[in-house]
């Protein structure tokens, strides 16, 4: 059982440093694990953008609306000629 866990250990190692397993060059852990946090640290970034566009087209939206409604509550207001 111990050699068994220290086989499995081995090769854990191995993968973790991008040794070829059944002749199959791997990926280094590592490597996978810092493409996988930039990736989102950058899809993370790029939504928070997103949100703060949103949210100032939201703004502008509701500025509009609000002029839209006051142009058209003062022309029902004022008698037609």
């Amino acid at each position: 059982m111990l050699k068994a866990r220290k086989e499995e250990a081995e090769v854990w190692s191995e993968r973790a440093h991008g040794a070829s397993i059944h002749g199959v060059s791997a990926v280094p852990t590592a490597v996978v694990a810092d493409f996988l946090s930039r990736s989102d640290e950058a899809a993370r970034k790029r939504l928070n953008r997103m949100s703060e566009k949103l949210k100032q087209l939201e703004a502008q939206m509701e500025a509009l609306e609000a002029e839209v409604s006051r142009a058209a509550a003062k022309d029902f207001s004022q008698p037609e000629k």
